[in-house]
């Protein structure tokens, strides 16, 4: 366990947090340049929307996957139960029998599906597609072991395993199937193929950890579930929201449902940064659940250094909206932009219940996942269809940042009745004073004419600085932080 002294703690979780950023980057990058290569290959806005339609489908239906199971492996891991080895097998038969039955499904709506958006060669694909959830079924078992012994460098490599493999096939199934007539099915088989070569990648990774075959006692399977079914509501609620809004602006344009997904790869690599987290801190705090001045060490500097990059790298994107939607998607794909305010905003909003989710679930009151995830999820099913037929393509998109605005103030709801300490000066306030800072430094720049590229450099040269003065500045740290403390004591006496 990492030493409990605040900068003991500190290192360990940013060093194991750049290690799962580093693999997130990587399959973040990977994935935007496939679909950047994809914008070559099918240039018509239109097919390209189509091949997104079939890729959300299957992630729309991919998030009921594993229900909970996972979670409630990683934490049984970390808290060293002594059960461990055969609820690792219970978990993975079960979670590997309800991805097929998944897969079944998705296989008998597929016709309706393809009539539905008026494709026919939508249905095959769709059937082939369904294969992926099986085999996800096991990958997510096998990095939950991983996650629950805190491997964390063995998982980063994992978890690019089958992106770079499912990525690459995707790539290839659809220039073989642009040039034999059959471009959905040929990214398809793609995908599927190359996700079986990265999970088994996974396999090999995980074999030191896995334990001996053992027959589970389904006496088990109750305790798992109470811990995981509100995960698995959580992550549902939070995870269908992309794929519903994609899926739902295909309903009415292809190519506004082509700008929406590249809008959401952009903000994705912010999205990443809270993932990361996760990853690290639900064993993390689990191993320290018994103790509340740990748990508040912890969950303040896991807040702390998340906002430090969601705030930034937030604003920067939105200020610079024009330029990466050009520089990535190329001028066909322009209007990428108008849709990277809401959801890049929203993406920012949405990591506080995110990681405060987690950081409740790993003191063992996972409600805390399963509440605010359900509000955001229902402003966007039922606010998003409705602005769409009044307002348009753009406009729906902001229920989407609505929830999560109001995600965020019912996580800090559950967070004070649930026991999860934070100091809120610490996690929220001091982070956000650098980006502040940039905001000012770009408008200032703006207003005097210097270029778009110099602007982004001059910002990200004052973010730098401000973060060292405010992290590392005596005065602040003697005088100043102590003084707001006392002024903004939002945290419960005693936690």
């Amino acid at each position: 366990m990492a030493a409990n002294s605040p900068s003991g703690v500190g290192r360990y979780l940013v060093a194991n947090v750049i290690v799962v950023f580093a693999a997130l980057l990587i399959n973040q990058i990977v994935q935007t340049a496939a679909a950047a290569v994809l914008t070559h290959i099918v240039a018509n806005p239109a097919r390209y929307g189509e091949i997104n339609v079939l890729l959300q489908i299957l992630g729309l239906v991919g998030i009921f996957l594993s229900l909970g199971l996972n979670s409630a492996l990683t934490y049984t891991i970390a808290t060293r139960r002594p059960e461990q080895d055969e609820v690792f097998w219970l978990t993975l038969w079960v979670s590997v029998g309800f991805g097929a039955l998944l897969a079944l499904g998705l296989a008998l709506a597929a016709g309706v599906l393809a009539t539905l958006y008026r494709i026919p060669p939508l249905a095959p694909a769709i059937v082939v597609m369904g294969l992926i959830l099986v085999i996800n079924s096991v990958a997510n078992i096998l990095t939950a072991v991983l996650a629950g012994n805190k491997v964390f460098r063995t998982q980063a490599v994992a978890m690019t395993c089958p992106v770079l493999a499912s990525s690459a096939g995707m790539v290839l199934g659809a220039g073989v199937g642009q040039w034999a007539h059959h471009l959905l099915l040929g990214v398809a088989l793609g995908q599927v193929g190359g996700t079986a070569l990265g999970v088994g990648a996974i396999g090999l990774l995980a074999r030191p950890h896995l334990p001996a075959l053992k027959r589970p006692r389904w006496f088990h399977l109750r305790g798992l579930l109470r811990y995981g079914l509100p995960m698995w509501a959580g992550n549902i609620f939070k995870s269908f929201q992309q794929p519903f809004l994609v899926i739902t602006m295909g309903l009415v344009s292809f190519s506004a449902a082509g700008f929406l997904t590249n809008s959401l790869k952009i903000a994705g690599f912010i999205n990443n940064i809270t993932w990361a987290f996760n990853i690290v801190v639900l064993p993390w705090l689990s191993e320290v659940q018994k103790a509340p001045a740990l748990i508040r060490l912890r969950a303040t500097l896991a807040f702390r250094y998340n906002n430090y990059l969601i705030y930034s790298l937030s604003l920067l994107v939105i200020l610079e909206r024009h330029e990466i939607a050009l520089a990535v998607f190329g001028p066909r794909f322009v209007h990428t932009a108008a849709y990277l305010l809401p959801v890049t905003a929203a993406v920012g909003f949405s990591s506080v219940s995110r990681l405060g989710g987690t950081l409740l679930a790993g003191i063992g009151q996972p409600r805390g996942n399963f509440w605010p995830m359900v509000a955001a999820g229902l402003v966007t099913l039922v606010g998003m269809p409705w602005l769409l037929f009044r307002l348009g393509p753009v406009a729906s998109v902001y229920p989407y940042l609505g929830g999560w605005v109001l995600a965020t103030a019912l996580t800090f709801v559950f967070a004070a009745k649930d026991g999860l300490g934070l100091d809120y000066v610490d996690a929220f306030l001091r982070p956000l004073i650098p980006s502040l800072a940039m905001a000012a430094c770009y408008g200032a720049e703006g207003a005097l004419g210097v270029g778009a590229w110099g602007r982004a450099l001059g910002a990200v040269a004052v973010l730098v600085a401000g973060t060292w003065a405010v992290e590392r500045g005596p005065r602040w740290r003697a005088r100043r932080l102590p003084e707001l403390k006392r002024r903004l004591s939002f945290h419960r006496p005693g936690a």
